[in-house]
C-alpha cells in the first residue's frame, strides 16, 4: 500500500511517496536518495490529526520520539486504518484520533515527556486543561534541538540543527522561545529540554579561548571558543555556536593601510541573526597586537593528531595565532592573496561597493570585497569584467558580471588599472571592451602582450613595505614558525 504526495511535517517541502509494508514506513522523495524510514518494532501508537497542509499521520516511536506525515485526504483513513490493524502496526487500536486545539491561542502549559516538547490549550478559566478537555496546541520533536538556553530568568530558547532534508529555497525553523512568568518553571523545562534534546554536537571542553575578539560583521566584540566539533562566540546581546562543518573556507587578507588583517569565516548554512542572515562573518585584528593561547589538549594528542603544527602554547600576533589555530582545529583550508601585487605594493586595491567604502582582495580562484556587505565572487561564475568611466582622469570603475547577478566596484584609482588588467588576463578572465578603455586612457600604458614585466613575488613578510606591513603580509604566506599555508583550492 503506497500514498502520493506526502510530505515530512514541520520539515520540508519536498513531496514524496509514502509506502507501508508489515515492516513499518518507508518515506521517499522522487529522484533523490532521501529517505526517512519507521520500523514497525519502533512504533508505539499512531496518531490522526489535521495538519498544515491536509490531514497528518503521527508515529509515536520509542522514546518518545515522533514523526509525522502530512497531505492525506479524509477518504485515505479507513484504509491506512484497516492496514494498521490487519498488520498490528502501532499496537492495538489502530490509528487513533488525536485532538488538536483549534482556538489559535498562542499560550498554555509545556511539558516535556519523552522526546517531545508540547504545548496544550487552556480552558475559559485560565487553568491547563485536563482529561477529555486537554487538547494539544503543537509538538516540537526534541531530537531536531541543537541548542537550548534561557535568556533570560523568565524565557525559553532553542535552536534547531540544519534540516538535511530541506531544499535550497525551503523556509525552516530555527529558533522558538517560550515566555514563563514562573522562574523555577523555566530552569525545570530547561533542565528537561537539556536532558532530551540533542546536543551532543555541541559537547566537549573549550580548547582554546580568544577574550574581546573585535568583529565587524555582526559588528561587537565576542569572546571566541574553540571546541572539538563547534566554535562559540559570545557577545553582549547575542551568542553563535557555529559547528566546523558549517565552515565552506576560511580568508586571511591584509589590508592595505597596513594597521589592520581582516579574517573572514564563510559559512554555509550561514548563522541569522534575527531575519539577518549572515554567510561570512569578519574578524579584523591590528597587525601588531599580540597575544598567548594556551591550547587544550595533551601534548601527546596534540603532536598525533596535528602533525605538530600546533604547540600547548600559541605565541604571536592575535591574527596570525588566532587564523592558524581556527585552521587546524578546523581542518579548513585558509585562503591567501599570492600573486596580486597592486601598485602600491599591497594585495589589495581601495574601492566602493554601492555606498560602501572597502577593499577589494585579488585571490588566486575568487575576488574578496571587505568589509560591508562581504562579498565572494568566484572566478568560474565570473561572465565577463568590463572597465567604466576611463574617461575620468583619476578614478575608473570595475564591472564583474557574474552567474548571481553583478557587481559595480567604483573609484579605483587610475594607476591600478595596468595591475589589474594584467591579473585578469593572467586568470584567463573574459575582459570586455578592453581597447576602447585603453583608447580612452592614453596615460596607461600595457605592454604588447599585456603581461606583466617581471612575476610577483609570494607574500614575504620580509619584502612587504613598512613594519606594519611586515607583520600583516607575513601571515599570508607563513606562520610564525615558518609552516607555510596551504594553496589556494579552487571551490566546488
Amino acid at each position: 500500500t503506497s500514498f502520493g504526495g506526502i510530505l515530512l511535517a514541520g520539515k520540508t517541502n519536498a513531496v514524496g511517496q509514502l509506502r507501508l509494508s508489515p515492516a513499518g514506513f518507508v518515506w521517499r522523495v522522487k529522484n533523490s536518495d532521501r529517505e526517512v524510514t519507521v520500523a514497525k518494532a519502533d512504533l508505539t501508537r499512531l496518531e490522526w490529526l489535521r495538519g498544515a497542509r491536509g490531514k497528518q499521520l503521527r508515529c509515536v516511536l520509542r522514546g518518545g520520539l515522533s514523526v509525522a506525515f502530512e497531505g492525506f485526504r479524509d477518504e485515505d483513513f479507513a484504509g491506512l486504518d484497516a492496514f494498521v490493524r490487519a498488520n498490528g502496526l502501532g499496537g492495538e487500536g489502530g490509528v487513533r484520533d488525536a485532538r488538536i486545539s483549534s482556538r489559535g491561542w498562542c499560550w498554555g502549559e509545556l511539558e516535556a515527556e519523552g522526546g517531545t516538547l508540547t504545548m496544550f490549550s487552556r480552558d475559559k478559566d485560565g487553568k491547563s486543561g485536563t482529561g477529555t478537555d486537554k487538547q494539544e496546541v503543537f509538538s516540537v520533536p526534541l531530537q531536531e534541538v541543537s541548542q537550548v538556553s534561557l535568556p533570560n530568568k523568565n524565557e525559553l530558547a532553542l535552536e534547531f540543527g540544519v534540516d538535511d532534508t530541506a531544499e535550497p529555497s525551503d523556509e525552516c525553523l530555527v529558533e522558538m522561545r517560550f515566555a514563563i512568568p514562573d522562574e523555577d518553571r523555566a530552569k525545570a523545562l530547561d533542565a528537561a529540554v537539556r536532558k532530551r534534546a540533542d546536543t551532543s554536537a555541541f559537547a566537549g571542553e573549550s580548547i582554546v579561548n580568544f577574550p574581546e575578539v573585535p568583529v565587524f560583521v555582526p559588528r561587537g566584540r565576542y569572546e571566541v571558543d574553540l571546541f572539538p566539533n563547534h566554535i562559540k562566540m559570545h557577545g553582549k546581546s547575542v551568542d553563535f555556536k557555529i559547528l566546523y562543518s558549517s565552515i565552506s573556507r576560511l580568508f586571511l587578507l591584509p589590508k592595505p593601510d597596513e594597521i589592520h588583517v581582516t579574517f573572514v569565516m564563510s559559512l554555509d548554512p550561514p548563522v541569522r541573526q534575527g531575519n539577518t542572515m549572515y554567510p561570512h562573518l569578519v574578524f579584523q585584528f591590528k597587525s601588531d597586537e599580540e597575544c598567548d593561547a594556551e591550547i587544550n589538549i595533551p601534548a601527546d594528542e596534540l603532536e598525533g593528531k596535528f602533525n605538530g603544527k600546533l604547540k600547548p602554547k600559541e605565541s604571536g600576533e592575535v591574527w596570525r595565532v588566532f587564523s592558524k589555530v581556527t585552521r587546524h582545529i578546523s581542518g579548513k583550508p585558509l585562503h591567501v592573496p599570492k600573486s596580486y601585487e597592486s601598485f602600491h605594493k599591497q594585495r589589495a586595491v581601495r574601492t566602493a561597493l554601492g555606498a560602501n567604502e572597502g577593499y577589494l582582495f585579488f585571490l588566486e580562484s575568487s575576488f574578496f570585497f571587505v568589509i560591508k556587505p562581504p562579498t565572494y565572487i568566484r572566478f568560474d561564475d565570473v561572465q565577463s569584467v568590463e572597465f567604466k568611466r576611463m574617461e575620468l582622469e583619476r578614478r575608473f570603475d570595475l564591472l564583474i558580471i557574474h552567474s548571481l547577478g553583478q557587481c559595480l566596484f567604483s573609484n579605483i584609482e587610475r594607476v591600478e588599472f595596468d595591475k589589474i588588467y594584467e591579473f585578469l588576463k593572467s586568470k584567463n578572465l573574459p575582459v570586455e571592451h578592453v581597447q576602447t578603455a585603453a583608447a580612452e586612457a592614453p596615460n596607461l600604458m600595457l605592454d604588447d602582450d599585456g603581461e606583466s614585466d617581471e612575476e610577483d613575488d609570494d607574500f614575504d613578510p620580509s619584502k612587504a613595505p613598512g613594519a606594519a606591513a611586515k607583520k600583516a603580509g607575513g601571515g599570508a604566506k607563513a606562520d610564525s614558525d615558518g609552516e607555510p599555508m596551504e594553496e589556494e583550492e579552487e571551490e566546488e
